[in-house]
């Protein structure tokens, strides 16, 4: 087994004081595909190494030899870098991780360790470590725009991004306008029903824009003599025709 989501092979950092325990423990990561950056067997060993490889994942013995133990060895390695730690647990008393409940460790193995249970237990451990990392950059990424683009900060605190629906015989709906009050109801679905009914009829739907997406401009009356602006977002189902997307509304007659 290789790592699945990067072509980069994964390295795996071995703490364990039991040399024979160890060299098997080698073998069988390295035929699952991975890298073994260091075999170490105390705890300041292993925080070096840690700090020196930088691995994508430690196997830790919890009972290690020196002064310190496995928990105290994560503990400190969690203080200098972000890397998921597997424990390796000899007793079949469990409560024994109950030490480790500050630690957020990753998994456990059950001593002696077999194939099977250490690919489905790294498997598992790299995916949601990886699947975790790239949330948190998507939402790094997202909070960046968000303090940049003067549109969005109106979103969020206006609460001026409305969802609606359209399909051919229904009409508009209008998901999420009941707790804004900032919109009249009647007058934005015959805004957009009619927006989207002439684009349809014009067979613009039937070939949206290069990105599958529409984008209008609507005119709807908020008040009696007076209309305000609205930018008309949303994805057309190729099969059915029906729409989905946003309505925001603009501080001025344009985007």
């Amino acid at each position: 087994m290789s790592d699945e989501l990067n072509d980069v092979r994964t390295k795996v950092l071995i703490a364990e004081d039991d040399a024979i325990v160890a060299l098997d423990l080698q073998g069988m990561v390295m035929r699952l595909g991975f890298d073994v950056v260091a075999i170490v067997e105390n705890g300041q060993t292993a925080i070096a190494a840690s700090r020196r490889f930088q691995p994508d994942v430690i196997l830790l013995d919890m009972v290690l030899s020196g002064s310190l133990d496995g928990i105290e060895v994560a503990r400190e390695i969690h203080k200098l870098l972000d890397i998921p730690i597997v424990f390796c647990v000899s007793s079949p008393d469990l409560s024994v991780l109950a030490r480790a409940k500050d630690i957020s460790y990753a998994g456990y193995l059950l001593k002696p360790i077999n194939p099977d249970s250490l690919a489905t237990t790294l498997d598992t451990v790299l995916y949601k470590y990886k699947l975790e990392k790239r949330v948190e950059q998507a939402e790094v990424k997202f909070r960046q725009l968000a303090e940049k683009c003067d549109i969005l900060q109106f979103f969020f605190s206006r609460n001026a991004a409305f969802e609606w629906t359209w399909n051919p015989e229904t009409g508009a709906v209008l998901k999420n306008d009941a707790d804004s009050g900032f919109l009249p109801v009647d007058a934005a679905l015959k805004a957009i029903d009619s927006a989207v009914r002439s684009r349809a009829e014009n067979d613009a739907l039937v070939a949206p824009d290069a990105d599958g997406k529409i984008a209008l401009l609507v005119e709807i009356p908020i008040a009696e003599g007076s209309t305000r602006a609205f930018a008309l977002m949303g994805i057309p189902d190729a099969v059915s025709g029906h729409v989905s997307g946003m309505l925001v509304p603009l501080e001025r007659n344009g985007l």
